[in-house]
C-alpha cells in the first residue's frame, strides 16, 4: 500500500532520476513498484501448484530474486530505462520485505525467533542493492 508513494517521494528527494516523475513511462514504472511489493507473496500461487512451498517462503521473501535480476541484466551498458525499471521493481521488493518485518508470522523453514531478523536482513540487502544501481545519490 505505501509502496508507490514511497518511491514517489524516493525518487523525487532521494534519487539522481527526477526526470523518471515527467517520463512518459512513468506509470511502466509504478506498475513495477506494485508487482514488486507483491511479489514475495508469489508464493502463494506457487504453494497451491506444489503444496509444500509454503506462505512466507525464504526464497521468496528474500534478496535472491532481485539480485538474480540484476545479474541478468548486467551487462556493462546498460540502458537506463532497464536500470530505472529494475530499481522501480526492486523498490517494491524492500518496501515488502521491511512490512513484513512488522507484519510477522509463519515464515516457513525459519524459526518463529528468527523471522524478523531475515526480513530485516533481506531488506537491507535489497536495498543495497539498490545503492549499487546508483539510485540513491545521498549516500
Amino acid at each position: 500500500m505505501l509502496a508507490v508513494p514511497t518511491y514517489v517521494l524516493a525518487v523525487r528527494y532521494l534519487s539522481d532520476f527526477e526526470e523518471v516523475l515527467l517520463s512518459p513511462f512513468l506509470f511502466l514504472y509504478l506498475l513495477l513498484v506494485m508487482v514488486g511489493s507483491l511479489f514475495p507473496d508469489i508464493d502463494w500461487m506457487v504453494m497451491k501448484l506444489l503444496k509444500r512451498f509454503g506462505h512466507r517462503n525464504p526464497i521468496t521473501h528474500s534478496v535472491l530474486i532481485p539480485a538474480l535480476f540484476l545479474i541478468s541484466i548486467a551487462p556493462p551498458n546498460i540502458s537506463k530505462d532497464l536500470l530505472v525499471s529494475y530499481d522501480a521493481f526492486t523498490f517494491g521488493v524492500t518496501t515488502h520485505l521491511f512490512g513484513d518485518v512488522v507484519k510477522t508470522g509463519n515464515l516457513v523453514w525459519i524459526g518463529k525467533r528468527y523471522e524478523n531478523l531475515w526480513y530485516l536482513v533481506n531488506g537491507l540487502l535489497t536495498f543495497l542493492l539498490l545503492y549499487f544501481t546508483n539510485f540513491f545519490r545521498i549516500f
